[in-house]
């Protein structure tokens, strides 16, 4: 039960600085353009542009592939969008909770650190969770209903999306308790995934050629899969949606990389002086 108050308190605040209002808003905003969007283009054709570069007619009510490329599309963009605000909204979780006022509070109840700490992290995973499934979900039905397509994979982006940030928010954790300062965990975080990641996952045609030495190559591949892997999620959710073999290597090392993160923020939190 003091979990399940500390995860209400999470959302409580969450509410307070209308972070969920927020996160709800612009995917309401996104999926209202979406709804009229579908009301009024007609089903009979959609131009796409071909590999000559010319606009090619193609049949949206009996073509599924054209759906599997729109939601392949929508994936990527959500994926992007949901980890970048994501980030921006929950990485004052922790340094908020370590305030004084704030921290003083919670330690005057019968509660434990581990407690507050694993109530922050779920109640800040649940909220990125709901909203990733209200977007999805309400995209699916849109486009769904639309073309009479149902495609079930579009709507399972929501676990890698959501592990995704799930990762990360590991990181932010050490990040926030370690230095209390919300701008300098969003700064590194937004660094990494939109800096670093994609050149360790695309070593081998940016480093590569022209880092021939074999020992180099292996530490900078070694840094590779130590490191979390957003872009790689990204590509296991657009294989999803395009119902396509899945490489798990980026999934239980990430997780590897969360579950070592969560305990590094478990002790750091349990031996901070308040």
């Amino acid at each position: 039960m003091k979990l399940f108050a500390i995860i209400e308190d999470t959302f409580r605040e969450a509410f307070a600085r209308k972070t969920i209002i927020g996160f709800f808003s612009i995917s309401s905003f996104f999926l209202l353009i979406a709804l009229i969007a579908a009301i009024f283009i007609t089903p009979g054709s959609i131009a796409m542009n071909g590999n000559a570069g010319q606009n090619v007619q193609v049949d949206l009510s009996t073509v599924p592939g054209v759906v599997q490329m729109i939601q392949l599309t929508l994936t990527g963009f959500l994926h992007f969008a949901a980890i970048f605000l994501s980030i921006f909204a929950t990485a004052s979780i922790i340094p908020n909770t370590m305030e004084k006022g704030s921290i003083d509070l919670l330690l005057s109840k019968p509660v434990s650190r581990d407690t507050i700490l694993h109530g922050k992290f779920l109640g800040s995973i649940s909220m990125v969770f709901l909203n990733v499934t209200y977007y999805v979900i309400g995209m699916w039905l849109i486009i769904s209903i639309k073309t009479s397509f149902w495609n079930f994979g579009f709507l399972a982006t929501v676990f890698p999306i959501t592990f995704s940030f799930l990762v990360l928010f590991a990181a932010m954790m050490v990040l926030g308790i370690a230095t209390r300062s919300s701008a300098l965990t969003i700064i590194l975080l937004y660094a990494f995934i939109y800096l670093v990641s994609p050149i360790l996952q695309n070593r081998e045609l940016i480093f590569f050629r022209f880092v021939e030495n074999e020992t180099i190559q292996s530490v900078i591949t070694g840094v590779y899969y130590i490191l979390p892997k957003p872009g790689d999620m990204s590509d296991l959710a657009g294989r999803l949606v395009m119902h396509q073999d899945i490489a798990w290597m980026p999934v239980w090392s990430s997780a590897l990389f969360a579950i070592v993160m969560y305990a590094i923020a478990v002790l750091l939190f349990r031996k901070k002086d308040f």
